[in-house]
């Protein structure tokens, strides 16, 4: 009897021991980190300077001083170019000027400054470039002549010289839009903006994303845009974790500053039409497309994740973003500020092995269909056992002394 309850015993016991079991607890996390990057449209503004005192009438052969000079009164160094045009005819009594085309303007005589200013197709160029808040070293003319061969049919007629100037901004080869080149002008082309790197740091699950420079803004060199001009950010994306991770992307819509329905409206189509950027991992292109992330999601979109790759714990690589700006934007994009948010995100998984003594109902995490095959499992397990035990007890025999 003995030998046989110490059998029962040990089955039972068997039993007991897969009663105990491991159940892995999975728990899904994500970390995300968020910055409103800024681009800024520069303001470029220049002016006609004039010295010119208009006098009560000018004779054959007489020379009147007149000097003209353009001031840059902006934030950004331009190129300016000239037009002069030279008309004779009647002051009316409204302000306005009527021209007499039987009068030669040619008879106006102007000498040109030509070290400083270079004529082509009709306009005048200054040949350096005009930095923000300056003047032009030399006018571009500082007197002019009434021809000694002007007659009797210029007597009492009035003349006017009309000066029209145009600029556009130094920076991004805008001088191409005027048909020329630095070089045909005899300018050095200036040089590419300053860049500085920003950077986005993944320092795990407790410490979450650190985006520097300034905490805010990743876009430090989209700053003072002009129409027509390319700009690069280099973005450093380090994970200072202990663990591999992959490191996504995305863009969502943000709330722009305070405005007039008529900016907000500049504002969008910059973002959506004008301002374009090409987003580069590890050499590859992973998005191409507005500035705002394309987030009507139509084609290439950045309002769902992007990978930006594999990080290694301790790695680091960097991410190129490529802005061009549309060259047909007007003055009325001066002084334009937009905002475009980006959102970085880390995924992943922590599982942990947890020793259980009862087959309980499944957690979070834990896979339901094993735990319940298991718990059919150790049921027939014990239904066995006890059986077993039934079976063997009718056949027990007792020898008494």
């Amino acid at each position: 009897m003995k030998r046989i309850m110490q059998k029962a015993v040990t089955v039972i016991s068997l039993a007991g021991m897969c009663l105990s079991f491991v159940v892995c607890v999975s728990a899904a996390w994500q970390v995300s980190g968020d910055t409103d990057n800024i681009l800024t449209m520069a303001t470029y503004q220049n002016r006609i300077e004039e010295k010119y005192e208009i006098p009560d009438h000018v004779d054959p052969s007489q020379t009147v001083s007149k000097s003209v000079n353009v001031t840059n009164t902006g934030k950004t160094d331009t190129i300016v170019r000239v037009a002069v045009k030279k008309q004779f005819g009647r002051k009316k009594e409204d302000g306005s000027f009527e021209v007499d085309p039987a009068l030669n303007p040619d008879m106006i005589l102007i000498t040109y400054n030509t070290t400083s200013w270079i004529e082509k197709g009709g306009y005048f160029y200054y040949k350096n470039i005009l930095e923000a808040e300056t003047t032009t070293k030399e006018p571009l003319f500082q007197s002019y002549t009434l021809s000694p061969e002007a007659g009797n049919a210029y007597k009492g007629k009035d003349a006017q010289i009309i000066v029209t100037m145009e600029s556009v901004q130094a920076e991004g080869n805008a001088v191409s839009l005027w048909g020329t080149t630095y070089r045909d002008l005899g300018i050095e082309a200036p040089p590419a903006p300053e860049s500085r790197a920003t950077s986005v740091i993944y320092g795990g699950t407790e410490n979450g994303f650190d985006i520097t420079t300034s905490k805010t803004d990743l876009f430090a060199n989209f700053k003072n845009l002009l129409p027509g001009c390319g700009r690069t950010q280099e973005i450093n994306i380090a994970n200072q974790s202990s663990e591999a991770v992959e490191i996504k992307l995305h863009a969502e819509a943000v709330n722009q500053e305070k405005m007039t329905s008529q900016k907000r409206e500049l504002v969008d189509q910059m973002l959506n039409q004008y301002a374009v950027i090409e987003v580069a991992a590890n050499g590859s292109v992973i998005y191409a497309g507005p500035v705002s992330g394309n987030l009507s999601g139509t084609g290439n979109s950045m309002k769902t994740d992007v990978s930006l790759g594999q990080y290694a714990a301790g790695e680091m690589k960097t991410l190129t973003v490529k802005l061009s700006l549309h060259p047909k934007m007007d003055n009325r994009f001066q002084k334009i500020t937009g905002k475009v948010k980006w959102v970085f995100t880390v995924n992943g998984e922590d599982t942990e092995a947890v020793p259980q003594n009862t087959i309980t109902p499944a957690k979070t995490g834990i896979n339901e269909s094993l735990a319940g095959k298991l718990t059919v499992f150790l049921g027939f397990l014990v239904l066995g056992c006890v059986s077993f035990f039934r079976s063997r007890k009718g056949n027990i025999t007792y020898h008494g002394r």
